[in-house]
């Protein structure tokens, strides 16, 4: 399993870094307490940051230690296609096209069910770490 450091939201949403690689990101979450709505249904903000969180880790480049590229989301487009049924979540996030200004990231989601609940495209921002350190990138301490 991957690691990537717990802070802030990320932290809340309890998520799992299954397979970090430099073209593809696998991340999960648990649905339970307050990351569902009143039907038991996985709430679609939490699916909204599954999918950004797995698509950002995927254009990052690789685990957090060793990740090439700093990202930002520029633009996220979800489309829900059925309820978020189930115990658990899994957000798959491939690489489309990796230039050297925006980074294009295609990412699935599917319930521990087997159904695919929503599909999502994004483009990040990225530059290359100048030092080629990413360690200069740390939490914040009030985060820790």
């Amino acid at each position: 399993m991957a690691t990537m450091p717990d802070v802030g939201f990320r932290k809340w949403l309890d998520l799992t870094y299954d397979e970090m690689t430099d073209d593809y990101a696998v991340v999960s979450i648990n649905l339970d307490g307050d990351k569902v709505n009143v039907r038991g249904v996985g709430h679609g903000g939490v699916v909204a940051s599954l999918l950004d969180i797995a698509m950002g880790t995927a254009a990052g480049g690789g685990n957090y230690d060793t990740r090439k590229r700093l990202v930002a989301t520029q633009e996220l487009k979800v489309n829900y296609l059925a309820p978020a049924k189930g115990a658990r979540l899994t957000a798959r996030a491939d690489i489309v096209r990796a230039g050297r200004r925006a980074i294009v990231v295609r990412c699935d989601v599917t319930t521990d069910l087997g159904v695919l609940c929503a599909t999502a495209l994004g483009t990040f921002m990225t530059r290359r770490f100048a030092s080629g350190d990413p360690s200069r990138f740390q939490p914040r301490a009030a985060d820790a």
